[in-house]
């Protein structure tokens, strides 16, 4: 069953801003390396309550890089260096793809209408 709705997990903030899906959460979902995700950070037991939201691929080793622009918004927020502390993770897939799909069909066919006209008026 792929990943069709939200899981929540808590992991570690990594080197290099990294963080690691848990190997069950990839298993049970079948979630595949290069899949696009959509993905909410918030540091644990934080004073802000403040979550950011990116979209994110998932290499190979199961690990996902956090931007370096979220990092620092939650580096600011936090006043201290995240590296090793505790996040609580949300990851959902990435809604409105298809959405984008379905609109470059329409695209496409409007295009194919258009030439034919000029065609027909040649």
């Amino acid at each position: 069953m792929p990943l069709t709705e939200s899981i929540t997990f808590k992991t570690k903030l990594q080197r290099h801003n990294r963080i690691v899906v848990p190997r069950h959460c990839r298993w049970r979902y079948k979630m595949e390396p290069g899949e696009l995700l959509k993905v909410s950070v918030e540091p644990y037991d934080s004073e802000s309550y403040q979550e950011e939201e990116f979209l994110a691929k998932m290499a190979s080793d199961g690990r996902l890089t956090i931007p370096k622009l979220t990092m620092e918004v939650l580096k600011q927020r936090e006043e201290k260096n995240l590296t090793g502390c505790i996040l609580e993770v949300t990851i959902s897939p990435a809604g409105g793809l298809n959405d984008a799909v379905a609109s470059d069909d329409a695209e496409t066919n409007m295009l194919g209408k258009i030439k034919d006209i000029r065609k027909n008026l040649s």
